[in-house]
This record gives C-alpha cells, structure tokens and sequence, in this order.
C-alpha cells in the first residue's frame, strides 16, 4: 500500500515542480522584458534628444544663411554700384573731351 502513497506524493510533487518551473519561467521573461523595455525606453529618451538637438541646430543654420543671403544681397548692390560708378563717371568725362574738342574746331575756323 505504500506505493500508491508514493505514486500520490509523487505526482503532487511534480504538480509542484511544474508550478515552480513555469512560475520561474514567467518571472525571467518578465525580468527580461523589463530589462529590454529600459534598454528601448534609454535609446528612445536619447533619440529624441537628439532630435531636438538636430531642431536647434537647423534653426541656427537658416538663420546664417537667411544672415549670409543678406549679406550676399548687400555685396551685389555694392558692386552694382561699383559698377555704375566708372561708367558714370567715364560719360562725363568723354562729353567734356568732346566739347573741348569742338571748341577748339570753331576758333581754329
């Protein structure tokens, strides 16, 4: 009679073994999951600073180009005007050759 006891015990104790496997089991993916969960929430926390970084900076550099299209729009107007310079100034004194030219013309007739 003592084997049907043991045949009891012993299925009760696998009942137990399996319980505690399978408790054990669900706790390290638990554990894990945590741990990946942490790993993923890190690398999003530190991707969206980045981001915001990569914000800030865009912002800076169309502000220096908006600052150096200025700056290009104001050196283009200074040659223009560079440029309109000599041609105004070579007009008049080519008129005044001219009158002094034909001047010299009439008094000689």
């Amino acid at each position: 009679m003592d084997r049907p006891e043991r045949s009891n015990m012993d299925e009760a104790q696998k009942a137990k073994l399996i319980f505690i496997s399978l408790a054990a089991v669900v706790t390290i993916l638990l554990i894990i999951s945590f741990v990946v969960g942490n790993k993923a929430r890190t690398q999003r926390d530190a991707a969206l600073k980045e981001v915001e970084m990569l914000k800030q900076d865009n912002a800076k550099l169309a502000q220096m180009i908006e600052t150096q299209n200025q700056d290009l729009e104001k050196t283009k107007k200074a040659l223009e005007e560079c440029k309109a310079k000599p041609k105004a100034k070579a007009k008049p004194a080519a008129k005044s050759k001219t009158t002094s030219k034909s001047k010299k013309k009439k008094s000689a007739k």
